[in-house]
């Protein structure tokens, strides 16, 4: 299965590639078909790999004090392992598709090879990295936000 390229610059790049980047992209990065329940992370286990869901949804779990809770629902666009891949550290939690997904997979040794190569395209990935954490702790200070108006019962 071949990577779309042109959805990834449209979504994630923000700009049309060259024919060299378009062919170093496609060096590193592959599609993944993810079939329904099928875990992608686990866990506890050796990161290292980048995960970019490019349709579908995916589930993300986490073992809190020896119960098993859904944190999120994450769909088309989302990162995942973006952490474990940068860092090498262990998964935080678990990843499960929710539905049958496509997900574009990056590993530690594909990125090290752009990196020496494409400057342009490593920094636009990052950039992408840095607005989508950033979009997610923004999202969670609202929901925070919200509990604790509701907790304080100024919600009413």
């Amino acid at each position: 299965m071949d990577i779309e390229v042109a959805w990834i610059e449209n979504n994630i790049i923000k700009t049309k590639l060259s024919d060299e980047q378009h062919q170093q992209l496609e060096g590193v990065v592959r599609a993944v078909a993810i079939k329904k329940g099928d875990t992608i992370v686990k866990e506890g286990e050796k990161g290292g790999i980048l995960y970019l869901v490019r349709s579908g949804c995916v589930d993300i779990f986490q073992d809190l004090d020896g119960q098993v809770q859904r944190l999120a629902g994450l769909g088309e666009g989302s990162m995942i392992g973006e952490v474990t891949f940068l860092s090498g550290e262990l998964a935080t939690a678990t990843v499960v598709a929710a539905e049958d997904s496509i997900v574009y997979t990056m590993d530690r040794a594909g990125f090290a090879r752009l990196m020496q190569t494409s400057h342009e395209l490593v920094f636009a990935l990052f950039t992408y990295m840095l607005l989508y954490q950033s979009s997610m702790i923004r999202g969670l200070k609202a929901d925070q936000i919200k509990l604790m108006s509701f907790m304080s019962g100024s919600h009413k």
